[in-house]
């Protein structure tokens, strides 16, 4: 088995705008996955304020960077490139530019249409190249509860005002197949940003996890085991975020 990537001690990784750990866990994992001196092509999106893209420049120097969001960040950089543009349509990123990674950080959370978007990212990505996407996870055993009795998951309330801003309950199972129609195989999924202070509900997770496993050994599909026990871990009781990392093969 692998060690789990790292990042040199002097490197910190502020959480930003998702949850904890999570933008650590990607760049350590990228920068095991590339040459630090290599020339690569990257897009991040939505980029928000270019903090994530910021990282990935210490990481890669040679980097060529690029960003896209609704709106500009507030502060501009003059060695990443940003393109202003709404992410549930066709991308107007200029036609010839192909990327050897692109990632998607909470994003997927905050606007409609995620067929379009994977679609997308997908054909914008060269073959062999790497797509990153996360998203929160709405299966924990919190949510779970807080549906039974609420009719809410945490993170998505059960009335939403006009002005409501996460608004997309999109699950790991749809995310998985939208990458998979798209040509993007599934090489990993992995699951942060736990806290122990949920352990509490642990007697209840070892309850549900049994009937879960049973259920699942029983559902008919076509998807390797191997990815359907990365998509339903024991820890997705947990961790409050997933991140799914694929490659084109198409």
């Amino acid at each position: 088995m692998n060690p789990k990537a790292t990042l040199p001690a002097d490197f910190v990784v502020a959480r930003g705008q998702t949850q904890k750990d999570v933008n650590y866990t990607i760049l350590a994992d990228l920068a095991n996955r590339f040459p630090k001196d290599g020339a690569i092509q990257a897009l991040d999106l939505p980029c928000g304020n270019l903090e994530f893209l910021t990282y990935l420049r210490k990481l890669f120097p040679a980097a060529d960077l690029w960003g896209a969001d609704l709106f500009p960040p507030s502060k501009k950089s003059q060695d990443i490139s940003f393109v202003e543009m709404d992410l549930t349509k066709n991308f107007t990123l200029p036609n010839q530019l192909q990327f050897d990674l692109i990632t998607s950080i909470s994003g997927v959370m905050m606007f409609s249409n995620t067929l379009s978007f994977i679609s997308n990212c997908a054909s914008r990505l060269k073959p062999g190249g790497t797509f990153i996407v996360t998203n929160d996870n709405s299966a924990t055993i919190i949510d779970r509860i807080a549906y039974l009795f609420f009719g809410r998951y945490r993170m998505f309330r059960p009335i939403y005002d006009d002005t409501e801003e996460l608004t997309e309950n999109v699950p790991v199972q749809e995310l998985c197949r939208l990458l998979r129609k798209n040509g993007v195989a599934i090489e990993k999924i992995e699951y942060t940003s736990s806290y122990t202070k949920d352990l509490v509900y642990l007697p209840v997770a070892l309850l549900v996890y049994p009937i879960q496993l049973l259920y699942l050994a029983r559902l008919k599909t076509s998807l390797p085991k191997e990815l359907k026990q990365q998509m339903y871990p024991f820890k997705h009781f947990f961790c409050k975020h997933y991140i799914i990392t694929g490659r084109r093969i198409s």
